[in-house]
């Protein structure tokens, strides 16, 4: 003898965008509780990499303090997506609105610290700053591509999401190792 479980939906409620977004972000709550906590504790380790070296990083204000705050960005950015998310009874299209708040706001100023970081690179290998930069994209854009998709009633947004996320991860760890071991060498 088998049951099957059944979850019943009372749509009636819902906004126009569709009449399933609600349950859809429910079911990324696990997700984006973890990504909150693990992004969270990560940005602490990242503030403490930073005051170990600090004086290391002041002395070269053309590049390093820019690379610190993309790091920060990097860590930070994933915390706040993920409280937004977990913002209870939300629409897809709230929630996509709020996504392309945070994303382009990081985006924005990352690129800001990109561009001012551009004449002072020049001095070392091209590649290290193309990848940098490469990097740095490709890690904030999913944010803006998934509130888009979000405000256009497609929960695909929030993969793009978690791919951004982790890809946050990555770049924010990997800046934080060269400003706490690679600047020794």
């Amino acid at each position: 003898m088998s049951f099957t479980f059944v979850r019943r939906l009372d749509c009636a409620d819902f906004e126009i965008v569709g009449k399933y977004d609600r349950p859809v972000i429910a079911d990324w709550n696990t997700f984006y509780a973890a990504q909150a906590g693990a992004s969270a504790a990560l940005a602490g380790l990242v503030f403490v990499a930073l005051s170990i070296n600090l004086r290391q990083i002041l002395a070269h204000p053309e590049l390093l303090p820019g690379r610190a705050g993309e790091a920060v960005i990097m860590m930070v950015q994933p915390v706040f997506v993920a409280l937004v998310i977990l913002i209870p009874n939300q629409s897809m299209r709230t929630l996509g609105v709020e996504m392309l708040l945070l994303g382009g706001i990081a985006f924005g100023i990352v690129n800001l610290i990109l561009w001012l970081a551009f004449e002072p690179s020049r001095e070392r290998e091209t590649r290290e700053f193309v990848l940098r930069v490469s990097m740095a994209e490709l890690a904030l854009l999913p944010t803006i591509i998934g509130g888009a998709l979000l405000v256009n009633g497609s929960a695909t947004g929030l993969d793009w999401q978690a791919f951004g996320v982790l890809m946050c991860l990555a770049v924010g760890i990997t800046t934080a190792w060269v400003l706490l071991v690679e600047i020794l060498r």
